[in-house]
């Protein structure tokens, strides 16, 4: 879904729309770290 604004009088599409990808334990979550492969709630679960 692509996420339209108004700038400067006119309505356009944004551009930068992030990807929603899908985790390995079946979680939607947003890219938000460079080469990251999990969601964050997988992450926190390898570190504890």
């Amino acid at each position: 879904m692509v996420k339209n604004f108004f700038k400067n009088g006119k309505w356009i599409e944004n551009p930068n729309e992030p990807a929603i990808e899908i985790c390995e334990c079946g979680n939607k979550y947003i890219k938000t770290r460079k080469g990251q492969e999990v969601c964050l709630m997988c992450i926190t679960d390898v570190r504890v």
